[in-house]
């Protein structure tokens, strides 16, 4: 993200990919290929390793990137990988993304601290149950119906005067329900403009609840994986500005549907 200067973002709110458990170069139904897949893509992998390092390099330039007491927001879920989808072992293991991103990122920038911890439970998932052994005791396997929402402080104090702190207050009501560790959401449905577009569509309650929360009228917001732009849209409309990084280039379409901007500057670069 080398045209975003040092200590120049105020928030970055992301959800990166979910590893390998989702084609970005397909449509939200996952059945049919919009753009060849891109290799620096970092969930193209199928070794987890390699995709917890390749997205380390992004979270560094979070950190470069984000001004003292700046936040870092991820958005991961739990990822169950069944024997039929992952033979090394023989019942099901589950990648913690939360947990392993966490551990990636406190070991290796010293200056970036984990400051809070939120539960998304989705109140209308559309999953598939997960039978496991059941009726049998034995094998019972959660259903997977929430995720993580963590949040990263960079280390230092924003000595720049916030001129707009006032009106950027949150309401009591606000203030009770936001900091509640549990956040009762519903995922998109057909009224969100990237519905079968995109594969992984983020609530406008998420972006929404951490700028409300963790910035100010006029900030600069982030986003390292725009996808369909719901970051981006939260953003502008409740005053703030908006940076966003997306590879594939087929989501220009509805970004630029959802920010209501027509054309906006897009950057293909050809990586080597």
């Amino acid at each position: 993200m080398k045209e975003v200067e040092d200590c120049s973002i105020d928030l970055i709110i992301t959800s990166p990919p979910y590893f390998n458990v989702k084609d970005y170069s397909k449509d939200g139904r996952q059945e049919e290929n919009h753009s060849k897949r891109k290799r620096n893509d970092v969930s193209n992998t199928a070794i987890y390793d390699n995709y917890i390092n390749s997205m380390l390099k992004i979270w560094k330039e979070c950190s470069r990137v984000l001004k003292p007491n700046g936040k870092l927001c991820i958005n991961v879920p739990l990822m169950p990988m069944l024997k039929k989808e992952y033979n090394t072992h023989y019942n099901r293991h589950i990648f913690d993304l939360n947990s392993d991103i966490q551990n990636s990122i406190l070991k290796n920038l010293k200056d970036i601290y984990l400051m809070d911890l939120y539960i998304w439970n989705r109140t209308n998932s559309t999953k598939k149950l997960m039978f496991g052994s059941y009726p049998n005791p034995g094998n019972l396997y959660a259903q997977n119906t929430t995720e993580f929402i963590a949040i990263y402080v960079k280390d230092g104090k924003n000595e720049q005067i916030k001129k707009n702190k006032n009106e950027s207050k949150i309401t009591k009501e606000e203030w009770i329900e936001y900091t509640k560790q549990i956040w009762n959401i519903p995922i998109p449905n057909k009224k969100d403009k990237a519905f079968g577009k995109h594969s992984a569509i983020m609530p406008e309650e998420i972006p929404y609840r951490l700028i409300k929360m963790f910035s100010n009228i006029g900030d600069v917001i982030l986003d390292p994986f725009t996808g369909s732009g719901t970051t981006g849209k939260v953003a502008l409309s409740v005053g703030r500005k908006f940076i966003g990084y997306e590879l594939y280039e087929n989501y220009k379409e509805v970004i630029e549907e959802k920010l209501e901007m027509g054309e906006i500057e897009w950057n293909i670069k050809k990586i080597k």
